[in-house]
C-alpha cells in the first residue's frame, strides 16, 4: 500500500524497487533493530523484513528522493515513537521491539482504536496460557484477502504468520502499526489482564464493535 501510494504520488515510478528494500532489509542493516532482524535466524521466514518499521505518518518526500531515502524517513519516524520508555516496558513484559510491534500490528488489524487495549489484554492472556492467539487478521495477512469467516482450508495454510498453527506470535508484524497500537501492546488493559479475559469477537461487524469474554460460553 505505502509503495503504490508512492507510485501514485508521483514520488516513484514503480513499486519494485522499494518493495525489493523492504523484502529484505539489508540496506538498512544500520538500524540497530533491524540488524537484530537480519541476524535473528527467522528474517527468510518474513513476507517483507521491514514491515511493522515503517511508520504510518504524514510525510514530506522530495521529488528528488529515492527508495532508499523514503524508507530511511519512515524508519526514523520508528525510532521517534519506539522510545527508551518503550523499552524499558517491554523488558518488563519480556518482549523485544520486534514483538511489540508485532502484537501491536495484529492490534491495528483486529480493532478500533478504542478497544486496542482490550484486544491487547486478550492476546497476552493467550500468551500467557500457551494458547494459539487464533487471529483471523493474520490469515488476511497471507491470503491478501480480508473476510468475516474463515474456512477450513484457511485455517489449515501452512505458514509461520497463521496463529492457528503457530503458537505464540507469528513471525512478524502483518501491518505497521500506529502509535496508539503500540501503546497498546504494552500496556493492556490491566482490569481484563487480571479477570483473565481470553476471547474477542465482532458484535456489529459494519460498526467494528467486539464482544469480550472470559470463556467460550460466555
Amino acid at each position: 500500500e505505502f509503495a503504490a501510494k508512492l507510485v501514485k504520488n508521483g514520488a516513484l515510478e514503480s513499486p519494485d524497487a522499494f518493495l525489493a528494500a523492504c523484502r529484505d532489509g539489508k540496506k538498512f542493516s544500520e538500524y540497530y533493530y533491524i540488524q537484530d532482524l537480519l541476524t535473528s535466524g527467522n528474517a527468510n521466514q518474513r513476507k517483507y523484513v521491514l514491515e511493522g518499521y515503517l511508520s504510518p505518518n504524514t510525510y514530506e518526500v522530495y521529488v528528488s528522493a529515492g527508495e532508499e531515502e523514503i524508507i530511511r524517513k519512515l524508519l526514523s519516524q520508528t525510532e521517534s515513537i519506539y522510545t527508551e520508555e518503550n523499552q524499558a516496558r517491554a523488558d518488563e513484559l519480556g518482549l523485544t521491539m520486534d514483538q511489540v510491534l508485532t502484537l501491536a500490528s495484529m492490534i491495528e488489524k483486529e480493532a478500533k482504536t478504542s478497544d486496542f487495549a482490550r484486544v491487547s489484554a486478550v492476546f497476552h492472556n493467550r500468551l500467557k496460557e500457551g494458547m494459539k492467539l487464533e487471529s483471523d487478521v493474520t490469515i488476511h495477512y497471507i491470503t491478501g484477502v480480508r473476510k468475516m469467516a474463515l474456512g477450513d482450508s484457511d485455517v489449515r495454510i501452512d505458514s509461520p504468520y497463521n496463529t492457528y498453527r503457530v503458537t505464540g506470535l507469528p513471525a512478524g508484524p502483518i501491518c505497521n502499526p500506529s502509535k496508539n497500537a503500540v501503546q497498546a501492546a504494552l500496556y493492556p488493559d490491566e482490569t481484563m489482564v487480571n479477570e483473565k479475559y481470553l476471547y474477542f469477537c465482532a458484535k456489529e461487524p459494519e460498526s467494528g464493535e467486539l464482544y469480550f469474554s472470559k470463556t467460550l460460553n460466555r
